[in-house]
């Protein structure tokens, strides 16, 4: 290595490290409280416990007559049922300009539901039973409403004075809740999920400038890694040792340096290349799951008007209490999805009859839709593979998996309880797979098992942020000698 060469790693890695190196630091300790406390969301386990069961006896209006009412051209993509400040409500959804459109009806009386400080108040008193008061405000954006409650907006933000210091988002479409936080999930998550995904309010509501300056900061990271395993190697002395047969020259704290950088240089070089990969710099692929196309052509077509005029009230009778109906299409036949207290169960939407598994017929003809013509190859699997398994999430089980011979090699999976596509992979998200999923969360089976993956997981961290400590150490002496 040239001597020029040399002094330019060497200027790379001091002061980039000097910049970055403390949101480097940062980025290993909010990595182990991501593992226990994720970024707020409303679960179906929320769900389940908190939605009120429908009374079949106060459905007066069917989903036909509720749409009418919105005053909307076409038939809407999606249609659900649940109860709404101890009303049942219609509540249907639609693509205008590729944004997704909410409209909700109460469907005891057929009337637009308008969302009033009632019902804000009767859905928040769902989620925090406790509380003596709530007040209310309505926010478009704040530090934990990302995501997917975007189509929601406005928000009416309702902190409750519970035990559990909640605070509240109540959808300003619909009226239902959909995210909840406690006091303890924003302490943590503010050293957690926003430090690691550099989640302040005002950058992150300007999605692309957000994106690049991730990508820019990982990127810069990751030159930091390199350019500090590069210059680990090069002074590192296996046989012509240095003086006192020491195989590194340094000493103190520059020594933890090197040795650290040398023992989980490689680790963080891995890290960080996948951190980087995950905001999809120059157009790398990231793992989206199954497109609109694909769902669309797995239901047989959009919903019909035939469809929206089933007597849900007859079937509610039929299965008493349901917390929620939602309308599904597989093959071109009618299903609902039903929710209750122990989770989901599928109904035949002509006659409400359960159904256990879904005809295997049905879903091969439905699958085969996806890509006309390619030779389909169908299997049913109860444990998981490399692509679909329980981690980060609950995977479903059985579920068929449908692979395609065609060159991207698509694999779709379908749970055959719920007739709903629930993964896909080709050969670009397979990238993703293991050098975001893999490398970055270490989503290996050999290492999925609990507790073990967590206690490699959070002492690798440790090692990485040892590491990093290091290096600030030694910049901040530098900037003393500079001050």
């Amino acid at each position: 290595m040239t001597g020029s060469l040399k002094r330019w790693l060497h200027l790379l890695h001091r002061w980039s490290g000097i910049g970055i190196g403390l949101l480097v630091l940062l980025w290993f300790g909010s990595g182990i409280v991501m593992m226990y406390v994720p970024y707020p969301e409303l679960t179906e386990q929320e769900r389940m416990a908190w939605l009120a069961p429908l009374d079949a006896q106060h459905v007066a209006v069917d989903a036909a007559a509720a749409w009418a009412a919105t005053g909307v051209t076409g038939l809407p993509d999606a249609v659900r049922l649940n109860t709404v400040a101890g009303r049942p409500a219609w509540h249907f959804q639609h693509e205008r300009e590729r944004e997704r459109v909410h409209h909700s009806v109460w469907a005891d009386s057929g009337a637009p539901l308008d969302v009033t400080g009632e019902v804000v108040n009767a859905s928040a008193l769902a989620a925090a039973p406790g509380a003596q008061w709530f007040a209310a405000d309505v926010i478009d954006l704040d530090q934990w409403t990302f995501g997917r409650v975007s189509a929601h907006r406005p928000l009416y933000r309702v902190t409750a004075d519970d035990a559990a210091g909640s605070v509240l988002y109540v959808s300003g479409r619909t009226g239902e809740l959909v995210r909840d936080t406690t006091r303890s999930e924003r302490a943590w998550n503010w050293v957690g999920s926003v430090v690691h995904w550099v989640y302040l309010t005002p950058l992150r509501k300007h999605g692309e400038a957000w994106r690049q300056v991730v990508m820019w900061t990982s990127g810069t990271a990751l030159l930091l890694a390199l350019s500090g395993m590069v210059l680990g190697v090069q002074r590192l002395r296996l046989r012509r040792r240095y003086a006192g047969g020491r195989m590194s020259p340094y000493k103190g704290w520059q020594a933890w340096h090197h040795w650290l950088g040398l023992g989980v240089g490689t680790l963080a070089i891995t890290w960080l290349f996948s951190g980087w990969l995950s905001v999809g710099p120059f157009g790398f692929p990231s793992a989206p799951g199954p497109s609109a196309q694909d769902r669309l052509a797995f239901a047989g077509g959009a919903l019909e008007s035939s469809d929206l005029a089933i007597d849900a009230a007859a079937i509610l009778r039929r299965h008493p209490g349901v917390l929620e109906l939602e309308w599904r299409r597989v093959d071109g036949t009618l299903y609902l999805s039903a929710l209750g207290r122990g989770g989901r169960a599928l109904f035949d939407g002509r006659d409400g009859a359960s159904v256990e598994l879904l005809p295997q017929a049905a879903l091969e003809h439905a699958l085969q839709a996806l890509r006309p013509g390619a030779q389909l190859e169908l299997e049913m699997l109860h444990a998981a593979d490399d692509y679909y398994y329980s981690h980060h999430r609950q995977a479903a089980f059985p579920v068929l998996r449908a692979r395609f011979d065609l060159p991207a090699a698509p694999v779709f999976y379908v749970d055959p309880r719920q007739g709903q596509l629930v993964g896909f992979v080709d050969r670009d998200t397979r990238w993703d797979r293991w050098l975001f999923n893999g490398l970055h969360r270490f989503d290996f089976a050999v290492l999925r098992a609990r507790p073990m993956w967590d206690v490699v997981v959070i002492t690798l961290c440790v090692l990485g942020a040892l590491l990093t400590a290091s290096g600030l150490v030694l910049g901040w002496r530098r900037l003393k000698r500079i001050i």
